[in-house]
C-alpha cells in the first residue's frame, strides 16, 4: 500500500492504533505504528527531556533513572502515548503535574488517560530502570546506540524522528569514568563517591540522534579553526595513537569547514566531540556533537593502504555530512532513511576526493558502489531505493546495499542529469526551508522540479521507487535495454560501448558509470585477460569496469568458468599495480575459490596459488598492496609449506620486508593456524591470548576461541550459547566467531547450524542492531555452497510462507550466492561430460 500524507486516511483507522477514544484498556501495538506517529505528530509538539540516570560499575547493576517530559499537546482525544520497550519492573511512577497518577503498560508503551492530561504545556516525571538492550554494557565502559527506535529500549519518550525534542543529561558514574553526549559538558561535580555530569540542553533532534558513552577513556582536546573538539578513546598502543591522532583531528576540521562552505550554514550543533570504540557495531553513528565510531577504523596500522586511509577519510567526511544531511534536517518516517545516507555518502566522495590525488576516483566510485549494489539487486530479494514501512520497529531491516550503496549511483546520476550548480542550489534551499525539521525525498525532488524543465520526479519513479536493475546486451553495435522485470519500464541513463578491432571486440559500459548487467561475449572477455596490463587496456576505470561486467557473467551462468576465472585472475594480478583494482582482483579470486570451486579443483591450483601470493607479498614496494596480498595468502594458504610460512610470521620467526604485523595481524595468523589444524591449535591461541597486550582485543579472543576449537562437541556447545541474548551483546564478536563456524572448511559439521540460525532471525531482529540480521545471515551461509545447504534456507521459506516480508528478503539475498554456486556446480558439471557444451 502506497502511503498517503493526508490526515484523512490516518482519520479511519488511528482509533484502532491508540484506543484513541477512553476505553478502559487501551492497547496500541508494539512499536510505532505509523499511524500512531502520524497522530503523536499533529498533536504534540515543544517536546523537552530532562534525564538523569545512575550508572554502577561493572555490566550488571541496574541503573536507576529520573526523567520529566515536558510538551505541548492540542487535543484530549485520545489517550497519551509514550513509547518504553522493557520488561515489567522497569516502571516505577509517573507522575503528571508533580502529582502521581495511574497509567497502562502495555505492549512497549506507558498509556496516560487524558484525564491526566491539558491542552497546552504538559509535564510529565517518571521512576523508571533503563533497559539495557541498546546501552551496550561492558565491565569498565558502555555507550547508546539508540537507531533506529532503541531510545524506548532505555528510558520512556516519544521514539520517532518527526518529533525533534531537546535533551538536557545528567550521568552519575563510577568515579573514575568520563562521559560524553550530545550537549556541552556544563558541570562535574563528586557527590558520595561518584562523579556527576551535567550537560546542556541540545538543540532540536530526533530520538534516535541522543547519545552518551560513560567509561575508561583516554582523551584528548585540540582546538581546530577556532572550533574545539574532545576525542575519546580506549586504544592503549601508545604509537598507534600517536600515529593516526593529528590526522583523525585534521580530517574532522577539514571535512566541517568545507560542509560549511558547500551549504552556507555553520556547524549547526555547536559542540563537537568524538568516541572511538573498539568493537563498535558500524563504522560511525552521526550523533550530533558526539560522534561516534568504530576504533579500527580510525586508528590505522602502520603499513595502511591507501584504500584504509581512504576509507577512513571518508568515514568521517560522511558523518560529518550528516551534521547538515540527517541532523539538521530529518527524514519525517524511516522510509526515507535512505535520503540521510545517500547524501552523507554523496557530500562524503566530494571532500574525500582532493586529498587523496593519487587516487582514480572514478574507479574507485566503481569498485566500492556497484559490485555491493549488484550484490543485492541481482536477488530475487531486492527492494527499492524508497521503501515503505508501516511501523517503526522494523525500520533496522531497510538498512542495506542498496542504501549504502545503489543509492549513491542513483544521485550521482541525478547531479549530472541537472548539473552540480542546481544540484548545489537545490539543497541549500533543502536545508534552509526544512532546518531542525523533518523532510520526505520528494520534497526535494520538488524543489528541483521546479528549477529545472526535465522531469525528475519521473525518473525518480523508476531508480528510487522500483527494484531490481536494468540488463543489456548489444545489437547493431549499439547497447540495448532487455527485456525488463517491469513491463515498460525504462532505465533512463547515458550508455557507452567500445569496440575494436572493426567491432569483433565489444566492451559494453566501458566508462563504468552505467547501472547494471552488461552482457560480454566469451571472445570480447577472453581478449581481455589475454592482453591486460597491455597499453589497450591502461585505463584502470576500463579494466575495473571490465572485471566487474565478467564477475556479473560468471554469476549469471555467462562464463567463464569458476576454474577459468582463477586462472585469468592469477595470471592478472601480476600485470596490476593500481591498488583498488588489486583489492577487487583479490576479493574475486577469494570468492572464487572458496564458494565455486569444489575441493578438488582447489588442490589442483592451491600449490600455484600460494606460490603466486607468496611472491607477489615479497616482491611489491607498496606497502598498502603488499597487505592485501598478506591478508589473501593468510586466508588461502593450506599446504604444509604455506602453514609453516604463516607459522613463521606468527612466531616473528620469518620476516617480509616491509610487512609490519599489528597486533590484529598477529590475531589473525593465530586463528588461521588454529583453524588449518596442522599443528597444536589450542596452544597457539593460548600462547597468543596470554601476547595481547589489549584487554579489549584479549576479551574478543576469549569470546572466538571456542569457534576455531577442533573439536566438534565444543564448536556445537559454543553455538547453543548464542541462542541467549545476552551471548550476543557483542555483536562483532559473534560475527567473528560464526565466520569461523561456518568456514568452508568446515561447513560439513556446520549445516546443523543452519535450520537455528534461522529460527532465530526474528529474534536477532528485535533484539540486534540494525546491521546486524543481515551480518548474521551473511557469516552464517557466505562459507557454504553445497546443495545440503541450499535446500535447507529453501525448506525455512517454503515452510514460512507468511515470514515478514524484510527478513525474507534478507534470507534471499544472503543465499544468493549459495542458490548460484550449486546452479553454475550443476551447469559446469554437465557440460564436463558434454563434449560441445565443454568448448563453451
Amino acid at each position: 500500500m502506497t502511503f498517503i500524507r493526508s490526515f484523512l486516511f490516518f482519520a479511519a483507522v488511528i482509533c484502532t492504533a491508540l484506543a484513541c477514544t477512553r476505553t478502559q484498556n487501551p492497547n496500541p501495538e508494539k512499536g510505532v505504528s505509523f499511524a500512531l506517529n502520524q497522530y503523536r505528530k499533529q498533536h504534540i509538539d515543544s517536546i523537552r527531556y530532562q534525564i538523569e540516570l545512575d550508572i554502577p560499575a561493572g555490566k550488571v547493576g541496574k541503573i536507576l533513572g529520573k526523567e520529566t517530559i515536558s510538551f505541548n499537546l492540542d487535543a484530549l482525544d485520545s489517550a497519551l502515548v509514550l513509547d518504553f520497550n522493557v520488561g515489567d519492573g522497569h516502571l516505577q511512577e509517573v507522575r503528571a503535574g508533580g502529582e502521581k497518577i495511574d497509567y497502562q503498560f502495555v505492549n512497549e508503551h506507558i498509556v496516560i488517560d487524558a484525564k491526566h492530561l491539558t491542552k497546552g504545556k504538559n509535564e510529565i516525571g517518571i521512576d523508571f530502570v533503563a533497559g539495557d538492550l541498546s546501552l551496550n554494557r561492558s565491565e569498565d565502559y558502555l555507550y547508546t546506540l539508540f537507531v533506529p527506535d532503541r531510545a524506548s529500549t532505555c528510558f520512556p519518550l516519544f521514539d520517532q524522528p518527526n518529533l525533534k525534542a531537546s535533551y538536557q543529561l545528567t550521568l552519575k558514574t563510577p568515579q573514575d569514568w568520563e562521559a560524553v553526549s550530545n550537549g556541552k559538558l556544563s558541570a562535574k561535580t563528586v557527590e558520595n563517591g561518584k562523579s556527576v555530569y551535567r550537560f546542556g540542553e541540545t538543540k532540536p533532534v530526533s530520538s534516535y540522534l541522543f547519545a552518551f558513552a560513560a567509561g575508561k577513556f583516554f582523551k584528548e582536546t585540540r582546538m581546530l579553526d577556532g572550533r574545539e573538539m574532545t576525542m575519546y578513546y580506549r586504544e592503549t598502543d601508545t604509537a598507534k595513537v600517536n600515529r593516526n591522532r593529528n590526522e583523525v583531528f585534521q580530517l574532522h576540521a577539514k571535512s566541517l569547514a568545507w560542509l560549511e562552505a558547500y551549504t552556507a550554514i555553520d556547524y549547526p550543533f555547536g559542540k563537537f566531540d568524538f568516541v572511538l570504540l573498539p568493537s563498535f557495531q558500524y563504522g560511525g553513528m552521526e550523533h550530533p556533537g558526539a560522534v561516534f565510531y568504530n576504533e579500527p577504523s580510525l586508528f590505522l596500522d602502520e603499513n595502511a593502504s591507501v584504500n584504509r586511509r581512504m576509507a577512513r577519510a571518508s568515514v568521517i567526511a560522511h558523518e560529518s555530512a550528516h551534521m547538515w544531511f540527517g541532523d539538521l534536517v530529518t527524514m519525517d518516517w524511516f522510509n526515507d532513511v535512505w535520503l540521510k545516507e545517500v547524501f552523507a555518502n554523496f557530500m562524503a566522495a566530494k571532500i574525500v576526493h582532493p586529498s587523496f590525488p593519487e587516487i582514480n576516483h572514478d574507479l574507485r566510485f566503481l569498485l566500492a558502489h556497484y559490485p555491493n549494489a549488484y550484490e543485492v539487486d541481482r536477488t530475487a530479494g531486492t527492494n527499492p531505493v524508497l521503501q515503505q514501512l508501516g511501523n517503526l520497529k522494523n525500520a533496522g531491516t531497510l538498512y542495506g546495499a542498496i542504501i549504502y550503496m545503489k543509492a549513491p549511483i542513483v544521485m550521482r546520476q541525478l547531479e549530472r542529469k541537472i548539473g552540480e550548480p542546481l544540484m548545489q542550489e537545490s539543497l541549500r534551499a533543502y536545508l534552509k526551508n526544512y532546518s531542525f525539521g523533518n523532510a520526505h525525498w520528494d520534497d526535494l525532488i520538488g524543489i528541483i522540479d521546479k528549477r529545472t524543465p526535465q522531469d525528475i520526479t519521473a525518473w525518480s519513479n523508476v531508480w528510487v521507487k522500483t527494484p531490481g536493475m536494468p540488463e543489456y546486451g548489444v545489437e547493431a553495435g549499439k547497447l540495448v535495454q532487455l527485456k525488463d522485470s517491469v513491463s515498460g519500464r525504462v532505465w533512463e541513463q547515458p550508455l557507452v560501448l567500445k569496440t575494436m578491432q572493426n567491432n569483433e571486440l565489444v566492451f559494453p559500459n566501458n566508462d563504468g558509470t552505467g547501472y547494471g548487467y552488461f552482457k560480454m561475449d566469451t571472445t570480447s572477455k577472453a581478449w581481455f585477460f589475454e592482453n591486460y596490463g597491455n597499453a589497450v587496456s591502461a585505463d584502470p576505470v576500463f579494466r575495473g569496469a571490465m572485471l566487474v561486467n565478467i564477475w556479473e557473467g560468471l554469476l549469471r551462468g555467462d562464463g567463464p568458468a569458476p576454474e577459468k576465472l582463477v586462472n585469468y585472475n592469477l595470471n592478472a594480478l601480476p600485470k596490476e599495480q593500481n591498488p583498488l583494482l588489486v583489492d577487487y582482483l583479490l576479493g574475486n579470486l577469494q570468492s572464487s575459490w572458496w564458494v565455486f570451486l569444489n575441493a578438488n579443483q582447489r588442490g589442483a591450483y592451491q600449490q600455484r596459488m600460494e606460490q603466486t601470493l607468496w611472491q607477489l607479498l615479497n616482491t611489491t614496494k607498496d606497502k598498502g598492496i603488499q597487505t592485501s596480498y598478506f591478508r589473501a595468502f593468510k586466508a588461502i594458504a593450506l599446504t604444509d609449506d604455506g602453514w609453516q610460512k604463516m607459522d613463521g610470521l606468527w612466531t616473528g620467526k620469518l620476516e617480509v620486508e616491509g610487512l609490519v604485523l599489528s597486533e590484529e595481524d598477529k590475531i589473525s595468523l593465530a586463528y588461521e593456524l588454529a583453524l588449518k589444524g596442522k599443528g597444536d591449535g589450542k596452544a597457539i591461541l593460548e600462547a597468543q591470548l596470554n601476547a595481547t597486550k589489549n584487554p579489549d582485543r584479549k576479551a574478543r579472543m576469549q569470546f572466538v576461541m571456542p569457534a576455531l576449537s577442533p573439536d566438534e562437541a565444543t564448536r556445537d556447545a559454543f553455538f547453543e550459547t548464542l541462542k541467549k541474548e545476552e551471548n550476543r551483546e557483542k555483536e562483532a564478536w559473534v560475527l567473528d566467531a560464526l565466520a569461523y563456524l561456518h568456514h568452508p572448511l568446515r561447513t560439513g559439521s556446520a549445516l546443523k547450524y543452519l535450520r537455528p540460525s534461522l529460527d532465530l532471525l526474528q529474534e536477532i531482529q528485535l533484539t540486534g542492531d540494525i546491521f546486524f540480521p543481515t551480518r548474521w545471515l551473511h557469516n552464517t551461509f557466505a562459507g557454504h555452497s553445497s546443495p545440503e545447504a541450499a535446500r535447507i534456507a529453501q525448506a525455512f521459506l517454503q515452510e514460512h510462507p507468511d515470514y515478514p516480508y524484510f527478513l525474507k528478503n534478507k534470507i534471499l539475498q544472503a543465499t544468493d550466492l549459495l542458490d548460484r554456486s550449486v546452479k553454475l556446480s550443476a551447469t559446469y558439471a554437465q557440460k564436463e561430460h558434454s563434449p560441445a557444451l565443454s568448448q563453451q
